[in-house]
């Protein structure tokens, strides 16, 4: 049975007028379904405003640092590395997937559940309620224009830069991005009152925006070699609209908007790291990562002036130790995608020095 995301009313009637009539999933409990939590979920969000009014009114969220990087580029293991740093606050699993009323539940729900951990789908890594998450499932539960709309609605997948790129939406859109966004940040802040560590792969495409909304923020940029990045998205994205999707799709799809949305997210990288200064943007490469956690990480916080890295050093050891055990999927290619891979990121592949990553991809016969 297809899973529900928990959206608001404001957020579901949005996304059910652009599902495609000819490839519909949607049936009447489906839609009574999500158009009865949506009304659930939008009084919740009232109430929970409503209830810290005076301390929304008076919060002021500090600069974020961003962590920013293609879907499957190891942005998730950065995240729970920095947010091993006490004095950073970060979005739960918990809060991003319910928006409207973390306020008045986590507490409770911590008692409880937040701590049952599980393995994601895709690629059977750890993480509970409690585990830091990425903020773009919240802001489409509150209505904000998402790449993510795309898991209930796949044909949105068939333009790829409309979908990632919110420049190419109307002001009105992009308007509404903000404030959703800067709603879900001011909530948080009223949470923790803390510097949020903030990761959505979206949010590289946002890059430029982001640098005009927070000037003095930090961005981390993550990178991974690309024919992993591509072999792994197709299982991610297929994964995920097995889950959510109330539109048929095809594998072809995804290889398309995977190959093109990539092509958009290094544009905007690119275009967001000539705006700002080598103290506003770190790269890492994933590889690094995994092979020194903690001296990138002392790194990074050297190049962006986050603070004594001392107090968190033994943190990110005991984080590195415990994640040790992880084992990478290996994933394989067609003779044909690996061809398509590099027609279309051929230069990028060669710019960054990768080559073809024969201990975690196979090339099918």
């Amino acid at each position: 049975m297809t899973r529900r995301l928990r959206l608001t009313l404001g957020a579901w009637r949005r996304l059910q007028t652009r599902v495609d009539p000819n490839r519909t999933r949607l049936h009447l409990r489906a839609r009574l379904g999500y158009s009865l939590a949506g009304v659930g979920h939008s009084l919740f969000l009232r109430l929970q405003e409503a209830s810290r009014e005076d301390a929304l009114k008076s919060a002021a969220p500090s600069n974020p640092i961003f962590i920013l990087g293609f879907w499957r580029s190891g942005t998730t293991l950065l995240h729970e590395i920095l947010c091993c740093d006490s004095r950073f606050g970060f979005p739960s699993t918990y809060a991003c997937m319910n928006p409207s009323h973390f306020l008045l539940t986590e507490q409770w729900a911590s008692k409880h559940e937040t701590q049952r951990r599980t393995t994601r789908p895709m690629d059977n890594m750890s993480y509970s309620w409690a585990s830091p998450q990425e903020d773009e499932f919240a802001l489409l539960a509150l209505g904000a224009p998402s790449p993510y709309e795309s898991l209930i609605v796949p044909s949105l997948m068939r333009d790829p830069r409309r979908l990632v790129d919110l420049r190419q939406s109307s002001s009105a859109e992009q308007k509404c991005w903000q404030e959703s966004f800067l709603r879900f940040h001011r909530l948080l802040t009223v949470q923790q009152n803390k510097m949020m560590v903030l990761k959505s792969p979206p949010h590289g495409f946002k890059l430029p925006l982001l640098l005009s909304m927070f000037p003095e923020a930090r961005y981390i940029v993550i990178e991974r070699n690309p024919y992993e990045v591509f072999a792994s998205n197709l299982k991610l994205w297929r994964t995920l609209l097995d889950l959510y999707a109330l539109e048929s799709f095809s594998s072809d799809e995804i290889e398309r908007f995977v190959l093109a949305a990539y092509l958009v997210h290094e544009e905007a990288i690119d275009e967001g790291t000539g705006m700002a200064g080598a103290r506003r943007v770190a790269f890492v490469r994933y590889e690094s990562l995994v092979a020194d956690p903690v001296g990138q990480a002392e790194r990074l916080y050297d190049q962006l002036e986050l603070g004594s890295f001392e107090g968190v050093r033994e943190a990110i050891k005991r984080y590195a130790a415990g994640a040790a055990g992880y084992t990478r999927n290996r994933l394989m290619l067609s003779s044909e995608q690996k061809a398509h891979v590099e027609a279309s990121w051929g230069g990028i592949i060669k710019a960054k020095n990768y080559c073809w990553p024969d201990q975690y991809l196979s090339l099918a016969s």
